[in-house]
């Protein structure tokens, strides 16, 4: 861990940043933006979001604008990592990974749907030196082979030459998240068991599988609600870390509805926070449960690596909340139909 020192900088830098971050007015005001020029103007105005956004012209399409809000996430998190210790700076690639793998499965979707051509690269080019796959390869990706090519070398490599679909099959997005995604979580967890001090050991452990675990319920939510899974379907596609037991994710991988999955879930160590939970956030349910731990760890956990993830987990949560501005927009919903969208 970092000296005392290192310690109280970023505990204080963490939250003073958070505090930076959009109001309950900055919301109002891009709710109510009627183009994505309008939202990039609102966000360059007054917002902790000006300094990035600042080299965009009047005429802004979200393809210019969303890879920006990205780099002001990334730049945030590698602010925080100058005082941190291993420990943080393992997180911090891990937080890579888990954007390049979101970029991997948007790529997958559209080689499913015969349009790889519309592929926006989120991933900013600031991390290019941090970035596990080939950023320039990838722009100009038209075919499995061509990721293959673009995550050659990498820790996804492996897997995404596993799944290569046979010509004329569809590619099992799916399975290939899943994997992905487990591995990454597997080696997070790796690198926090080998902290020399207990006490950080468990509060990382506890914190990272928390968020595991509110991701599993979540899709067993979702896969319930919107393509009936039985169990059967539904276990493969878990995440195999966490604190829930097996016993209990088998029952309610076996709930009749995804209303008896959210019942059942509140009998568990993570109830008291769904609890808290409204029944928009239920669509949106893993994000709105980290939101809620991560606030909590934020405002009073004396960990500053804790504090530093959990400042990461809310400004991304702030970030998709303006994606989902936008995409509204662009769709021309009323602010109040925009509002719903958020996870808040």
């Amino acid at each position: 861990m970092p000296s005392g020192l290192s310690s109280n900088a970023i505990l204080a830098k963490a939250r003073a940043m958070y505090g930076k971050g959009l109001s309950e007015e900055d919301y109002r005001h891009l709710l109510e933006c009627r183009t994505v020029s309008e939202i990039a103007a609102c966000l360059r105005s007054d917002t902790g979001y000006s300094e990035d956004l600042a080299p965009l012209g009047d005429s802004v399409h979200r393809g210019q604008l969303e890879p920006l809000l990205r780099k002001k996430l990334y730049r945030d998190l590698f602010k925080l990592t100058r005082y941190a210790g291993e420990e943080a700076l393992e997180f911090a690639d891990f937080s890579i990974s888990k954007l390049e793998i979101e970029q991997i499965v948007h790529c997958l979707t559209l080689l499913n749907i015969g349009h790889p051509e519309e592929l926006i690269v989120t991933i900013p080019r600031s991390l290019s030196k941090s970035a596990h796959l080939d950023l320039s390869k990838l722009i100009t990706m038209r075919t499995y082979d061509d990721l293959l090519e673009a995550a050659a070398g990498s820790a996804y490599a492996a897997t995404l030459r596993a799944f290569r679909p046979a010509e004329g099959e569809r590619i099992d997005i799916a399975a290939v998240e899943s994997e992905l995604n487990n591995r990454n979580y597997g080696r997070i967890l790796e690198t926090i068991d080998k902290s020399k001090n207990k006490r950080d050991r468990k509060e990382l452990r506890d914190l990272i599988t928390a968020m595991l675990d509110f991701r599993n319920i979540s899709r067993i939510f979702r896969l319930k609600k919107y393509y009936h899974y039985d169990s059967e379907r539904i276990r493969p596609l878990l995440i195999p870390y966490g604190r829930l037991s097996r016993r209990t994710l088998e029952e309610l991988c076996a709930a009749d509805s995804a209303e008896q999955v959210l019942e059942g879930a509140k009998g568990t160590c993570l109830g008291r926070t769904i609890d808290r939970l409204d029944e928009t956030d239920q669509e949106k349910m893993s994000i709105a449960m980290m939101g809620t731990f991560c606030r909590h760890h934020l405002r009073l956990s004396p960990n500053p690596t804790i504090v530093m993830i959990s400042y990461f987990y809310l400004k991304e949560i702030e970030v998709s909340n303006i994606v989902n501005i936008i995409e509204g927009t662009r769709y021309g919903l009323s602010p109040e139909e925009k509002a719903k969208l958020l996870v808040r």
